[in-house]
């Protein structure tokens, strides 16, 4: 009896080992050059940079008519202590309120294209991301690897310990 329990716990033992072995196989990619050197990523970018270029116009736009105005206000302010009686107190409090408004239209404007702006690249970069994931998954489940890590994003790798699938991951990507 002692020797079939015996036979049998080192046959488990070993065969733990043997999976263990197997089940320790990490991977590592340099998921940023992957990114960077993808063409959808480059069109991705072209895309986001033009989208920025519109708003970039648009706030252009506003703050040279937010500037005009101020000097407009400046120049009536300089002839009304002047000659006091060209400008009212009404119409100076409708003009510096004019201002007020346009300069909220724009603190509004800037954060809505920054909204929209993060949306865009969401919107432009979920594709490529997704398609890396999947890329990368196919490569680890099909080299048997349990974790594959970003070696950018993690504090300490030993490579000699970890396989670099940053080739076999471009290569599934066709790069």
């Amino acid at each position: 009896m002692k020797k079939i329990f015996s036979l049998i716990l080192i046959v488990s033992v070993a065969l733990f080992a043997t999976n263990t072995a197997t089940a320790q196989k990490f991977g590592h990619i340099d998921l940023q050059t992957i990114i960077n050197n993808l063409p959808d990523t480059k069109a991705a970018q072209t895309a986001f940079e033009n989208e920025g270029k519109k708003f970039d116009e648009q706030l252009q736009t506003m703050s040279l008519e937010y500037q005009n105005k101020v000097q407009a206000y400046q120049e009536n302010m300089q002839l009304a202590d002047a000659a006091p009686e060209k400008w009212s107190a009404a119409i100076r409090q409708d003009k510096e309120a004019e201002i007020m408004q346009l300069q909220e239209r724009i603190q509004r404007f800037q954060e809505n294209a920054q909204q929209s702006l993060q949306q865009k690249r969401q919107e432009l970069y979920a594709p490529i991301l997704e398609k890396v994931d999947n890329a990368v998954k196919k490569v680890a489940v099909a080299g048997n690897y349990i974790y594959v890590f970003d070696k950018n994003n993690v504090l300490f790798i030993n490579t000699a310990l970890s396989t670099d699938l940053t080739d076999a991951v471009k290569k599934e990507l066709g790069m």
